[in-house]
């Protein structure tokens, strides 16, 4: 008799199950849990990278007098979390960099400050200098800009 007692639940759960809306199943109740707190989960996590962007990448002086140059560029944070430059080095201890700030936050830029005294050094002729600019986008760690110029010799 208990067997039976059972059979009758059974299809009585069953009918009840059949006549319940679709998204109220447990299954699939279960599934539309998982899958918004997977998205929530996405949502919080997926902030996008820094991106850095610098311009000019490069800038030609032409020919110059043996003089004091400055140069500005522009350091751009095009991503979506605060770009942090690390370090700012040159190819030259000729050439100095400085940067307005150190930590660009999305959408917003700083100015990088580049100066080159070729009287220090009695520099002349064909300059190439390179500015490097350590980041933590992890597309491009380590961002270059460079200038080229052409000091005139000095007359005696």
């Amino acid at each position: 008799m208990r067997r039976l007692d059972d059979k009758i639940a059974l299809k009585k759960a069953a009918i009840s199950m059949r006549d319940s809306p679709r998204w109220f199943r447990p299954q699939v109740l279960l599934g539309f849990v998982l899958v918004i707190a997977f998205g929530l989960f996405l949502a919080a996590c997926g902030k996008a990278p820094p991106r850095i962007v610098v311009e000019p990448a490069m800038q030609d002086l032409g020919e110059r007098p043996q003089e004091l140059l400055e140069l500005t560029y522009t350091v751009r944070n095009e991503g979506g979390s605060p770009l942090e430059i690390t370090r700012v080095s040159t190819s030259c201890d000729c050439t100095k960099a400085t940067l307005e700030r150190n930590v660009i936050p999305p959408g917003e830029s700083a100015q990088l400050l580049v100066t080159l005294d070729p009287i220090e050094d009695n520099l002349y002729g064909n300059i190439l200098r390179v500015i490097y600019l350590r980041t933590n986008d992890p597309e491009t760690p380590e961002a270059e800009v460079e200038f080229r110029v052409s000091i005139l010799k000095p007359e005696s």
